[in-house]
């Protein structure tokens, strides 16, 4: 039996699901401020430049800025902060720590505000002999309290460092004569940062500061062998002739049907390097007419979402033909359930007189996250007779614990489904089901299928 009679559709031809939608980049956080704390033996830890002036401590009435700067113009029109963003003395124990935080990532959460920075201390005796023989100091940054940061992370890493190197040389954050150097400096680092992600900042003769912003995007979920990739993106327009030569290998068997052991054995790779991916594959499951799917609340978003409903019906109706109705599509989705297998829904529903790809209709709902898959896990249980356990090949026993769906297995050991139920004394006839079912009727509420033994001792669990 196949999906369609017409040529279908690959599913490298259509993204399902842009890429932008799933790893979309919302900007980067916007800083509030910027300010350079340092120790100060008769005050403590202070706040010596800050941009907006005022944001951190009240402004002082003598102007930071004289009419010249040793080594920088002063700004025109400095910022300045009608009111302080934070309670510098209720965190200056943290801006400048003891010993065990310096050199370290530190973030502070006040009630509106994100503080983040990397202390540093710098020994020398003879340098710092008025100073306790030390420098420590903290350039920190200022966002809202529920910014995303990681992606300033390196930049305040890189910029601690900077500072460091820059004092060790040429004595940047302690010469008074350079006092105003500092000042200008996390001024360009607000304003370019905020402005133009990136900023370039010439120090003096020999030493400029370049910094950039990168977004940063969590780690992909793991990928098993029993897995199947579908297209995000179209890779082969995008493929040049530098790419991985793993990639290249692997790119012309990726078509929404092999799962990534499958893959892997047609390219001649290894597994482990065709599991690799970058956001351009979704991985969906195995598509067999034995499968069973069930759906979630989260379907009616196809009742409600007119975008949705577009971009459904043209990716599951077949190439050259009249979309169905979105009421016939919702109404399949919904016939979906636990116990009926697809082979089953597709007689009770007339499905193949329906001009649409089955295996595209099941994707798109696995995709968008109102469909999901009911796996099914044997178990061999204590009362499995030994003639049962002799008749099972021995690799297999570690798999039959309930924590091992037909998926996993199949792909594990080459079986069919088929095939498997044969091992394992499988029948559909003879299981008498019993469902406990949750508010979603299925694995995601903790919904349970049992079914199973007739006296064989494996049971088969639906989740």
């Amino acid at each position: 039996m196949t999906s369609s009679t017409a040529k279908p559709q690959t599913d490298a031809t259509l993204c399902p699901l842009p890429l932008c939608s799933r790893m979309e980049f919302q900007g980067f956080p916007r800083l509030h401020s910027v300010f350079y704390s340092t120790f100060d033996i008769n005050k403590g830890p202070i706040v010596k430049y800050q941009i907006p002036e005022g944001s951190i401590t009240p402004i002082s009435t003598a102007s930071p800025y004289s009419p010249s700067s040793p080594t920088f113009p002063p700004t025109p029109i400095p910022q300045v902060s009608s009111k302080t963003l934070i309670n510098f003395e209720a965190i200056s124990e943290y801006i400048i720590p003891k010993n065990e935080l310096c050199e370290r990532l530190v973030t502070i959460l006040m009630p509106n505000y994100k503080i983040m920075g990397y202390p540093m201390n710098i020994w020398d005796p003879n340098k710092y002999f008025t100073t306790r023989n030390e420098l420590r100091f903290n350039l920190c940054f200022v966002f809202e309290r529920e910014a995303e940061t990681s992606s300033y992370e390196p930049v305040v890493r890189k910029m601690a460092k900077v500072l460091q190197e820059l004092e060790i040389e040429d004595s940047f954050l302690s010469n008074n004569s350079q006092r105003f150097s500092v000042q200008y400096l996390i001024e360009q680092l607000l304003e370019d940062l905020n402005s133009y992600c990136e900023c370039q900042i010439s120090i003096n003769d020999s030493n400029t500061i370049n910094i950039k912003l990168f977004p940063t995007y969590p780690n992909p979920p793991p990928v098993h062998d029993y897995q199947v990739p579908v297209y995000t993106v179209e890779l082969k327009q995008l493929m040049g002739v530098n790419w991985d030569i793993t990639m290249q290998k692997i790119i012309e068997y990726i078509n929404g049907i092999n799962h990534v052991k499958k893959i892997a054995e047609k390219a001649d790779v290894a597994t482990h390097w065709a599991r690799k991916y970058y956001g351009c594959v979704i991985m969906v499951d195995i598509f067999q007419f034995s499968n069973i799917y069930a759906v979630k609340p989260d379907v009616m978003r196809l009742m409600e979402d007119r975008g949705l409903q577009n971009e459904c019906r043209d990716y599951v109706t077949k190439q050259g033909l009249i979309a169905p109705p979105i009421a016939k599509i919702f109404l399949l989705y919904c016939a979906l359930k636990h116990g009926t297998t697809l082979r089953k829904w597709i007689d009770e529903n007339g499905v193949m007189l329906i001009p649409m790809d089955i295996r595209r209709f099941i994707s798109f709902g696995v995709i968008k996250n109102f469909l999901y898959r009911v796996h099914k896990y044997p178990i061999l249980t204590d009362a499995a007779p030994e003639s049962v356990r002799k008749r099972i090949p021995e690799p297999l026993l570690p798999y039959l614990d309930g924590q091992h769906h037909y998926d996993e297995i199949c792909t594990e050991f080459w079986y069919s489904a088929r095939e498997m139920d044969e091992v394992l004394g499988y029948r559909k006839e003879e299981s008498a089901l019993r469902t406990a079912r949750g508010t979603e009727g299925g694995a995601e509420a903790g919904g349970v299928t049992m079914g199973g033994d007739s006296g064989t001792g494996i049971k088969f669990m639906f989740r």
